[in-house]
């Protein structure tokens, strides 16, 4: 038994790159419960870029985070790559009792990525730093000491034709996926909120060509992986 141990290691050890021991660079990783593939990308060290740098995530005790949001608290818990949209939840949000410092819009934290908030979020509307003891109709008063108030809103955007909101009061608009919990805020920031993106159609012709998606030139140009070497847009063709 032992004898045959010890062969077994040995074998693995003779493993060339790439085989079950040593996955290829930019093959599928995971991070937590998240399985992570093209157009996703897990930063590694010693690695090379394998998509474009807004969708470089790191993994933090076992949370995949998007390395270029704000503070890099954007936690990816759920990817519909076929509908080209994943679930967020923003950590910089006060998740725990739903009293921050100060509250912010978090289309501000996705900042120049290619990212958009989808029009199938609604709106959690909060009014908060109000000069004047007010209870706007409609709203319920938040649990913090400050005077704040919120309420569900609309289909995500619409706060724009709100009218009749007091001056008195400052206004943030936080994208939820509903109120799974009643009437509870601090569970409907809990489950996140979806966001979509756009991208071109170089890596599905990749893909059927026998080839890995992958960005070349430090994550700033689209290339193919193939068996015999790294192509502009497919495999099988010959090189120029």
């Amino acid at each position: 038994m032992i004898r045959l141990l010890l062969i077994f290691a040995s074998l693995l050890r003779l493993l060339p790159p790439g085989s079950a021991a040593d996955p290829l660079p930019c093959s599928p990783r995971t991070c937590g419960n998240l399985s992570i593939a093209y157009p996703f990308w897990l930063e590694e060290d010693g690695q090379p870029p394998c998509g474009a740098p807004s969708f470089q995530l790191n993994c933090n005790a076992s949370q995949a985070l998007l390395s270029r949001s704000m503070f890099g608290s954007y936690q990816v818990v759920q990817v519909f790559a076929e509908n080209s949209s994943f679930v967020a939840v923003d950590n910089n949000l006060p998740l725990d009792d739903g009293c921050p410092k100060f509250w912010f819009n978090i289309s501000l934290g996705l900042g120049l990525s290619p990212f958009v908030v989808s029009n199938k979020n609604r709106e959690l509307l909060v009014l908060h730093n109000c000069s004047k003891q007010v209870m706007p109709p409609g709203f319920n008063r938040t649990r913090c000491a400050n005077e704040s108030f919120y309420r569900l809103g609309g289909v995500y955007g619409s706060h724009r034709e709100l009218a009749g909101l007091p001056p008195a009061c400052s206004l943030s608009v936080v994208p939820v996926l509903g109120f799974p919990d009643g009437n509870s805020y601090v569970s409907s920031m809990r489950q996140g909120f979806l966001l979509e993106w756009t991208l071109s159609d170089e890596c599905p012709k990749c893909e059927a060509s026998g080839g890995q998606c992958r960005y070349a030139n430090a994550g700033t140009g689209f290339s193919c992986n193939c068996s015999d070497g790294v192509r502009p847009d497919k495999c099988g063709e010959s090189r120029k």
